[in-house]
């Protein structure tokens, strides 16, 4: 019998209209939810497999001076995964009667498994794509040894005991790398050709990477059997996001832009499922009270409404499942289209993402308004001022808390940042709390003096003040959430992308000769080349911190029972500058005094191997050991494509000392073709193009804001969701003052012109406060997630009070504008 009444109730309530707000909130939770997941799924793998091809693969195994068991190669198999083999080493390559250092690239069939290669018959100049390896006998080079070696195609070149015929020019390789201190001309070779050489011996210093790739899930349960069987010492298993190059950082901060411009849309449209939840309860009062008068068990009752809800939770998590599913398709069409590719599938957990979300958002955000509904004592039929007693507000606060920090945890699938957030939400609900009731007290003295639609408006504010505070908050959240994705698509990204600009250094050349340096600077000049400073470059090596000797690179059980500190393990790049290099900042210490020796150490280095201003550290450089004082500790900013070091040093420690010389340039793409006669006088520099890494970061940048651009709207339905809602909750309060007043003769067009003032102030003022809450949060995605230096956005103190009074305005009258025309007899009935 009761599941018959819970139908009907139903029914009786969508027909009046009384759910849509409730059941549009629930969609719009499940449709956001569902779209954004997918979406930033589906965005995020496009943005890995196109990054893939840096790798070459999906993943890469890296194991130092041995090869691993073919029975992991077996298992990749049984996985689906497909694998190929890259070994590298450096030696020295003849040619011509000259001699210079290689990097010996011996790769098996397959190989790339992501990306291509591409073959040029002249150094500089655009490729030609090809599936092909170096035949037996061959070597395909690069562009820059042939200045070096003086070679042409068809030459040949000798690796150790090997003899090679150059027959390509190696343009385009995917995993070059972007090692600008270490990496070497490249001569790929067939693998089977390193017996020959006979440069392999025991000892050799020689890289074994297995490259694989195949779907995400293969990848993944290939990657849990690996793990465990790995030696941390001399394995490593990455993948693109690994690692400090600046397309990891991108990629990175890419994924950290979709994560929490989607959890603001989440959040926002699960914000308004609980105010239309509390109005829900609200308008059922009434009718609990009766159904006790005539009968109804407690029991009965809760059954009636649970499976009523569950209803209307279940039509709605299918309507937002209808329109999430459609919109992504559309949306995702779109951003190909735009993206020139495909972009793949994703998985199911979206989906069962979203119909978590709908499910707790409809359950929990109404278990406390269904409770307060279950207590309605039956009494309220005779007096209406009667609620729910014994039921502590603070249970509603931890209910609706504990569910939007579930949500959180659910979608970002990280602890930290979920907690982060929370805490830092928690701590501005305060905030606004307090500032709205500051606001509203402050109308008071104009309240007393009603006698205008103005002063009538400041009186309905002062007289809903506690009312009006919950609205401003929610005002104030949704106005705040909007204003945030804004400034992540137009001033966060725009930010990040003047970072990178069009004219970002895309060549690097190393290995410059001291005697070499002025007669470079003036054919940059002269060429009409911008260039970074030629910055010299000693190898070196930390081996003590305040006399304590760090360790280098040893064995894992000489690891755990060593006593040594934590060092670098590798040999360090070192330079020497007077002035504090571009883009750098210095945060501790200051710069190097005249006559003062002096080092200055990488922020994140500092802190990753404990050094501070003032510890003394110990390196070796060649032969000699010289100990230096940390002068300052600074921070660098590693996107940017210009020489970038760990440790700088005063100039008088290291200036006599051998050298080469880095810099950095930018050459326009049709100028391409100029490089093999600007640098014909320079042999022994070699050029490294990045030009494909910057490509990929822009690209990278394209996809973070189309995807913004996408939560964007969906917030702004969002937000409108949660002002019509918090809007609602009010009109039947407001229904009783417009009988009173027009009782009292109060004209038609005062109480118009009061409604829309009122709404006016309340969004100006939710505005104000958004803004003044969006310019904090700014400030602590700035510096604390993003890196980048913070900046007062002035604009927004302007939009943000003129778009929370224009849109509050509009969608409160929107919603009162049919009150706002009835008749008073049809008031006064809708109140009885």
């Amino acid at each position: 019998m009761w599941h018959k009444i819970s139908w009907r109730l139903l029914k009786h309530e969508l027909r009046r209209g009384e759910l849509t707000i409730m059941a549009a909130a629930v969609a719009l939770a499940v449709c956001a939810v569902l779209s954004l997941s997918v979406f930033s799924e589906r965005l995020q793998l496009g943005l890995l497999d196109r990054s893939a091809e840096f790798l070459a693969a999906d993943r890469v195994l890296r194991s130092r001076g041995a090869e691993i068991p073919t029975e992991w190669l077996e298992r990749a198999e049984q996985d689906d995964v497909a694998w190929a083999r890259r070994t590298t080493f450096n030696s020295m390559a003849f040619a011509n009667g000259e001699l210079t250092l290689v990097e010996v690239k011996a790769v098996s069939s397959g190989y790339p498994l992501r990306g291509h290669l591409e073959i040029a018959q002249a150094p500089y100049v655009d490729g030609e794509r090809t599936d092909m390896l170096p035949a037996p006998g061959e070597a395909w080079v690069q562009g820059s040894l042939f200045n070096t070696l003086a070679l042409d195609i068809g030459e040949s070149i000798e690796i150790g005991d090997a003899e090679f015929t150059v027959t390509q020019i190696l343009a385009h390789q995917p995993d070059a790398g972007f090692s600008v201190f270490t990496d070497s001309p490249t001569v790929l070779i067939y693998i089977d050709e390193l017996d020959r050489t006979g440069l392999i011996q025991p000892g050799s210093r020689v890289n074994y990477n297995y490259l694989f790739a195949g779907d995400p899930g293969n990848i993944q349960r290939f990657e849990n059997w690996l793990m465990p069987q790995l030696d941390d010492v001399t394995q490593r298993w990455t993948s693109i996001q690994d690692g400090d190059s600046p397309l990891s950082s991108a990629l990175n901060r890419a994924e950290r832009f979709m994560l929490l411009a989607s959890l603001l849309g989440v959040v926002l449209a699960a914000t308004a499922v609980a105010v239309a939840a509390q109005r829900y309860a609200q308008r059922n009062f009434d009718a609990v009270a009766i159904m006790k008068t005539l009968g109804g068990r407690t029991g009965q009752i809760g059954r009636i409404f649970t499976l009523h809800l569950l209803l209307l939770t279940g039509v709605s998590i299918l309507l937002g499942l209808l329109l999430g599913t459609a919109l992504q398709w559309s949306v995702t069409g779109w951003v190909s289209a735009q993206l020139g590719y495909v972009l793949p599938e994703g998985g199911t957990g979206p989906y069962v993402l979203a119909i978590a979300t709908g499910l707790l958002c409809a359950i929990m955000f109404s278990l406390y308004p269904l409770l307060r509904l279950l207590k309605i004592p039956p009494l309220r039929v005779l007096r209406r001022d009667m609620l729910a007693s014994g039921l502590a507000k603070w249970v509603h606060w931890v209910i609706a808390g504990g569910t939007v920090y579930t949500l959180m945890v659910l979608y970002s699938g990280s602890f930290i940042l979920s907690s982060a957030l929370f805490a830092g939400g928690i701590f501005a609900m305060f905030l606004l709390l307090g500032i709205s009731r500051l606001f509203i007290r402050a109308s008071r003295q104009a309240g007393m003096q009603a006698g205008s639609s103005w002063r009538l408006a400041m009186a309905g504010l002062q007289r809903r003040a506690a009312e009006n505070s919950m609205q401003m908050l929610s005002f104030s959240v949704a106005v705040m959430l909007f204003l945030l994705v804004l400034a992540l698509r137009h001033e966060l990204l725009e930010d990040w992308q003047n970072q990178l600009p069009d004219d970002a250094p895309n060549y690097f050349v190393v290995n410059v000769a001291p005697h070499q340096v002025e007669p470079m600077q003036s054919m940059f000049e002269r060429q009409h080349i911008r260039a970074t400073d030629l910055y010299p470059i000693v190898p070196g090596r930390l081996v003590a911190i305040n006399g304590d000797l760090v360790r280098d690179a040893v064995t894992k059980e000489e690891r755990d029972e060593s006593e040594f500190r934590e060092g670098f393990g590798r040999e360090l790049q070192l330079t020497w500058r007077r002035d504090l290099p571009a883009e750098n900042t210095l945060l501790r210490g200051e710069w190097f005094r005249e006559g003062e020796p002096g080092v200055s150490v990488e922020s994140q280095v500092a802190e990753r191997i404990n050094i501070g201003l003032g510890d003394e550290l110990t390196f070796r450089v060649a032969a000699d050991e010289f100990t230096v004082p940390v002068t300052n500790i600074r921070e660098v900013d590693w996107n940017t494509m210009q020489p970038n070091f760990y440790m700088v040093f005063s100039p008088d420690l290291l200036e006599d000392m051998p050298a080469t010389y880095i810099a950095s340039f930018y050459l326009p793409p049709e100028r391409r073709a100029e490089l093999y006669s600007l640098f014909r006088d320079f042999p022994q520099a070699s050029l490294i193009d990045v030009e494909d890494i910057l490509t990929q970061i822009r690209d990278v940048i394209g996809h973070v804001s189309l995807a913004i651009t996408f939560v964007m709207i969906l917030v702004i339905l969002a937000g409108a969701l949660v002002l019509v809602a918090q809007v609602q909750a009010s009109l039947e309060e407001r229904q009783q003052e417009l009988v009173i007043l027009r009782t009292l003769g109060a004209r038609s067009k005062l109480l118009s012109r009061a409604v829309t003032y009122e709404f006016v102030v309340l969004g100006a003022l939710a505005g104000l406060i958004a803004t003044l809450a969006m310019e904090l949060s700014i400030y602590l995605l700035q510096t604390q997630v993003f890196n980048m230096q913070p900046a007062l956005h002035l604009r927004f103190w302007i939009l943000g009070p003129g778009l929370g009074a224009l849109v509050v305005a509009v969608l409160g009258w929107a919603v009162c504008w049919r009150m706002l025309r009835q008749r008073t007899g049809h008031l006064i009935r809708n109140l009885a």
